[in-house]
């Protein structure tokens, strides 16, 4: 299934969604699409770490070498 959708943008954001339509050779379709695409798993990686900082900071990980260090 599919749906249409009709977007207003400002003067800017069409001129930028247009710049980079010419940039990549991709439709604004899907530029958009693709931007959707985006937003949905950085949504979905805000959500997983969210519920694992708690876990991780009980674990004694408050940076990045904390982990290597562990699973070294």
């Amino acid at each position: 299934m599919s749906a249409t959708l009709t977007v207003r943008l400002s003067a800017k954001e069409a001129k930028s969604l247009d710049a980079i339509c010419r940039m990549t050779g991709k439709s604004r379709s899907e530029v958009v699409r693709e931007s959707l695409r985006g937003y949905e798993v950085r949504r979905s990686l805000a959500a997983i770490r969210a519920e694992l900082m708690p876990k991780a900071r009980e674990a004694g990980w408050l940076t990045e070498e904390d982990v290597f260090r562990d699973v070294s």
